[in-house]
């Protein structure tokens, strides 16, 4: 949902407003643009993890760089109601901390980032580890 789930900006809503023809689904667009992409469903929708360099952002999605406050509305129980949100939500930074040995950083549903580097550049889909059935008798 525009505002909620990505950036009330023009750029995203080029990039995320059609349904069916994602950018950040698109291999070439997403290497062109030096982009490391984690792509997969939640429930019915698609969730994108984009690692981008700072100069990509500065040149592409500036807004996120800030703390600035913006609105946007949705429709609840058939009345428009206003929601202010702050750019600044949509960037994770990765943890580096004594419980991590190595890049590690989740979004909100839990997906980890791929960590921007070369071997990383595209777009990859994610897919959940199964759990391991417990009944399970192997021998």
């Amino acid at each position: 949902m525009y505002g909620q789930d990505y950036p009330p900006t023009e750029n995203f809503r080029k990039w995320l407003g059609n349904d069916i023809d994602q950018t950040f689904q698109n291999e070439e667009w997403v290497k062109e643009n030096k982009l490391c992409v984690r792509c997969g469903f939640v429930d019915m929708s698609q969730n994108y993890l984009v690692s981008a360099n700072r100069e990509w952002v500065e040149k592409n999605c500036p807004e996120l760089l800030t703390n600035f406050e913006y609105t946007y509305t949705s429709i609840i129980n058939d009345k428009e109601v206003e929601h202010k949100g702050r750019y600044s939500k949509f960037v994770y930074l990765p943890d580096y901390g004594p419980d991590f040995d190595e890049f590690h950083c989740e979004d909100r549903f839990g997906w980890p980032f791929l960590e921007y580097k070369e071997e990383n550049i595209g777009v990859h889909w994610y897919e959940e580890e199964p759990e391991e059935d417990e009944t399970s008798n192997e021998d």
